[in-house]
């Protein structure tokens, strides 16, 4: 921090004017329409999801909403927590439970922050544990079964077919309407789970904010925001503190957080506290902790047992997840320097005396000061480049310029007018990004970790889609889980699927929301075919 006094600014959202007041009211009467593709997971499962927003009547809504999603336990403790927006159909939704469960039940709470309603999905999550153990779990009944969604009539204005390995549907009278279809064994994987609405246990106290508490009250000054595991920057005047707050709750992906003042010049005026609300305080009502365990939910289990342990052996990787990247806003450094290729430098110190091009290291009587010059221009910059060692953000080196080279994998420089956009003002005098080879500690692991993490907007996409090896067994009960279909009925809607090594009894089951409102649940067997490759 800089100076004797420093007088902090909280950005607070009650600033905003009677527009934020309009939009809190109509927030208040939001709801989620929560689908969940199954009642039985394991710990470190994916769960996929369909998230709607439903408007005051009940209607989906057109505007997506960030929709807060908790993961609580049996006491009502919130163990987990993520953040999507509904806007976003054609991105997989998904929710990625904590290896650590135990056995037990859980529930999927969804809200909309300032809504009067939250939508509750009970699931039923076991821990690996179970496949190695001859005894039941305490809280197991083999008496009880999974729940399943009892499927309605299509209706004589819906026409849809299945055959072996694909699925359509028309209709002469609707015009719209959101599909999740699920094709898979009922003996081997559980019955998706409709969300019920109720009001919200949530107060005004709990919930989700972004506090940002800058060293200087200067309305002319800017705040970056570094979101470190992406590298990626978000910047605002305070003056526009009203909106700043709600803009960096919707930002995309999960990531540790530092922050940084400047005045109108860009001369730095010192470090932003960051204060995030704690979502593990989310405090929910209790539930009954007995997870069902006939035969039918033993088979399914013993199931996922071969599954990973196929995983495991041949590494197909079915249930994995790819972490969400902006690839828009990831700029490629100006120069990249492999130790590998410099096996006679010593130090990072001679490394930018020596071999990194447009760097130079001055003594000074405290030390070392690195200096860049821009790409294209042969003028030193005033003052020392950010420097990211190891994604922690620090603007001089101390004693780490005298890191052992053999220590280092890599050294990036930005420091063209293009590569710096990246970085907002942080990168004003150019920007040096140094990264550890992962056999060796971390220096700055401990101040990496005491930065805020922020959980944001949820960032798992593509569940792993690639052709499957036919030499491989895959051994997949669900064929096919799609919940993002927004349709029109002009032309009839139609669905494929690719089959897998497990021969059984292949049901499809759809879920249709109209437009109304009113959604339609239904199910029918495959033909025995579509389980063959």
């Amino acid at each position: 921090m800089v100076g004797p006094k420093l007088k902090t600014l909280t950005l607070a959202l009650c600033c905003a004017v009677f527009t934020n007041f309009v939009s809190l009211g109509q927030s208040a009467s939001l709801k989620v329409r929560m689908l969940v593709s199954s009642s039985l997971y394991v710990s470190g499962d994916l769960v996929a999801l369909q998230l709607q927003t439903l408007d005051s009547e009940g209607k989906p809504a057109r505007e997506g909403s960030l929709i807060n999603l908790y993961l609580v336990d049996h006491s009502g403790s919130t163990v987990a927590i993520e953040r999507f927006n509904s806007a976003k159909q054609d991105a997989d939704q998904a929710f990625l439970l904590p290896e650590e469960l135990s056995t037990g039940n859980y529930k999927l709470v969804a809200q909309i922050q300032g809504s009067r309603f939250q939508t509750e999905a009970l699931i039923h999550v076991y821990s690996p544990t179970i496949f190695s153990s001859t005894a039941l779990p305490e809280n197991a009944n083999p008496e009880l079964g999974a729940h399943v969604i009892q499927a309605s009539e299509a209706g004589e204005n819906i026409l849809w077919k299945v055959d072996e390995g694909s699925f359509s549907i028309s209709s002469e009278t609707l015009d719209f309407g959101l599909l999740a279809v699920k094709v898979f064994d009922p003996l081997l994987e559980g019955y998706p789970v409709l969300g019920h609405v109720k009001e919200s246990e949530l107060n005004e106290e709990t919930k989700v904010s972004f506090k940002l508490k800058p060293p200087y009250n200067d309305p002319n000054s800017r705040i970056s925001v570094f979101f470190l595991d992406q590298g990626l920057v978000e910047e605002y005047n305070m003056r526009d503190s009203a909106s700043m707050e709600e803009e960096l709750l919707k930002h995309q992906g999960s990531s540790s957080v530092w922050a940084y003042q400047f005045d109108n010049l860009g001369e730095p005026l010192g470090e932003v506290t960051v204060n995030l609300s704690d979502w593990k305080k989310k405090q929910f009502s209790s539930f009954d902790n007995t997870v069902p365990f006939d035969d039918a939910v033993v088979n399914i289990l013993d199931h996922k047992r071969k599954r990973k342990y196929i995983d495991q052996i041949y590494r197909t990787d079915f249930d994995n997840y790819e972490p969400f990247l902006q690839k828009s806003d990831h700029v490629a450094p100006d120069q990249v320097y492999f130790s590998k290729d410099y096996e006679g430098i010593a130090t990072l110190r001679e490394a930018f005396s020596g071999i990194v091009s447009k760097a130079s290291v001055k003594r000074t009587k405290d030390g070392y000061e690195l200096i860049l010059s821009p790409a294209n221009a042969g003028f030193r910059y005033e003052k020392s480049p950010l420097i990211l060692f190891n994604g922690s953000p620090i603007f001089q080196f101390g004693d780490l310029i005298e890191t052992p080279m053999h220590q280092i994998y890599s050294i990036s420089v930005y420091n063209s007018f293009q590569s710096q956009k990246r970085f907002g003002i942080l990168g004003r005098f150019g920007v040096v990004s140094i990264e550890m080879k992962p056999e060796f500690d971390d220096p700055l692991v401990a101040e990496k970790e005491g930065y805020p993490f922020y959980l944001g907007i949820n960032d798992l996409v593509q569940i792993n889609s690639e052709e499957i090896d036919p030499s491989t067994p895959d051994l997949r009960p669900v064929l096919l889980w799609d919940a993002g279909e927004a349709i029109n009925f002009e032309n009839s809607q139609s669905l494929e699927w690719e089959g897998s090594d497990v021969k059984g009894n292949h049901v499809i089951w759809v879920d249709l929301l109209k437009k109304d409102g009113t959604s339609l649940q239904w199910s029918q067997p495959l033909p025995q075919q579509s389980t063959q490759k």
